[in-house]
């Protein structure tokens, strides 16, 4: 097959015109390797951005967001992920708590009545739990 030089050409350009980022290892802020392309998007690596969510919200809630995941102490790992919801009363703590985590992206609120309401883990908020990527698929079936 002869080729064709119009089209070689444009192989070429099309070649060299790349995103900004690359796969290539660099280093965050905080001395861990990370690829560019997560520096880029994120600003940090994915350890400080589990940091920052890990922050924003309360220790309580983090233990409400481990509940809703039956990631809890007594739990094989691989059994982590066996369920993802919570149900929370319309008023109260566990209602203040579930909100919190919906604002930090963890949690979106799910089906809701006169009495109760609902929750169920995100992605974010499954790997925040410490859930392992079994995990996260089990917890996001349904």
């Amino acid at each position: 097959m002869i080729a064709n030089s119009a089209q070689i050409t444009r192989h070429h350009l099309a070649n060299q015109a790349g995103p900004a980022f690359s796969l290539i290892r660099k280093v965050c802020a905080c001395g861990k390797a990370s690829t560019a392309k997560q520096l880029v998007q994120h600003g940090k690596c994915a350890a400080c951005a589990q940091a920052a969510v890990r922050d924003a919200i309360m220790p309580g809630d983090f233990a409400k967001l481990q509940h809703m995941l039956g990631a809890v102490q007594g739990k094989p790992k691989n059994r982590w992920g066996y369920r993802n919801y919570y149900c929370a009363n319309i008023s109260g703590a566990a209602r203040e708590a579930m909100q919190r985590l919906v604002d930090a992206g963890l949690v979106t609120a799910g089906h809701e009545s006169e009495t109760q309401a609902y929750f169920h883990a995100t992605r974010l908020g499954c790997k925040a739990a410490g859930l392992d990527a079994a995990g996260i698929k089990r917890a996001m079936e349904d």
